[in-house]
């Protein structure tokens, strides 16, 4: 609002033309003379729009990440590493220690007990090695 520079009933009458998409439909069904200021229509935006705010990513989200029973270990690799991309100064060992404990693969669980891997070079090597070998015995 402070783009238009003129007095509140001018910032007032430009705000609808500020907004995009969903905050313009939120904007239109709101019923007439119901928000009697501009802060009252801020916390009315906010209360609405809250949960659509993007929260950073942290260790946590990857710790938490398994993969489904349904899916692929290729497939679970590509879903982690795009989400670790998200994760400012990642740890390389908490990626590890987190892809590892993620995966539900009972052949490559056995596998990567007997051979631990020492980093994600190792580990990402070691899946796709699997990756591959289910997609042969899939075909």
């Amino acid at each position: 609002m402070t783009m238009h520079r003129g007095s509140k009933v001018v910032s007032y009458r430009a705000f609808p033309s500020s907004l995009k998409g969903a905050a313009t439909s939120w904007f239109s069904w709101l019923p007439p003379n119901s928000i009697t200021s501009f802060a009252q229509l801020c916390r009315a935006f906010v209360t609405h729009f809250q949960s659509s705010i993007k929260h950073k990513k942290t260790t946590v989200n990857l710790l938490s990440m398994k993969q489904r029973p349904d899916e692929s270990i290729r497939a679970f690799v590509s879903r982690f590493n795009k989400e670790s991309l998200d994760i400012k100064d990642l740890d390389e060992a908490i990626a590890h220690t987190a892809m590892s404990n993620g995966l539900i693969d009972m052949d490559l669980i056995k596998d990567l007990a007997q051979k631990p891997t020492k980093n994600m070079v190792e580990l990402l090597e070691r899946c796709n090695e699997f990756a591959n070998m289910a997609e042969v015995l899939q075909a």
